[in-house]
């Protein structure tokens, strides 16, 4: 079961903030398209780091609430932007990553599913 990410932000979450975030955490890290630009890959040279996946725009902002079980503050604006990303539970850099895309983004991140 991989880890489970879910970022909300006033924003959709673009490429190439995905690939700043990851040459932010760590230079030698590599970036590719998805499922024909559904998402964006970040991995080193042999493994998964964090599978970014398309934003999508929610229209009312409390959908985040009650779909993620959770009291998780929505950003200010009208719109809701909800990002998913997923990566391995002992990926040393998984974790950094999507903190730090979410706070390039000035967006919520939410960790779901299992924590171990």
């Amino acid at each position: 079961m991989p880890r489970e990410f879910v970022i909300l932000s006033a924003a959709p979450v673009t490429a190439g903030e995905v690939v700043t975030a990851a040459a932010t955490v760590d230079g030698s890290l590599g970036a590719g398209r998805l499922w024909q630009g559904g998402g964006v890959q970040v991995a080193t040279d042999d493994s998964l780091v964090l599978a970014v996946l398309r934003s999508t725009q929610l229209e009312d902002p409390q959908e985040a609430r009650r779909s993620l079980g959770l009291p998780v503050a929505a950003p200010t604006p009208a719109a809701v932007w909800w990002t998913e990303a997923y990566g391995p539970f002992d990926g040393p850099l998984t974790a950094t990553l999507a903190r730090r895309l979410a706070d390039d983004v000035q967006g919520t991140l939410v960790t779901t599913g299992d924590d171990r």
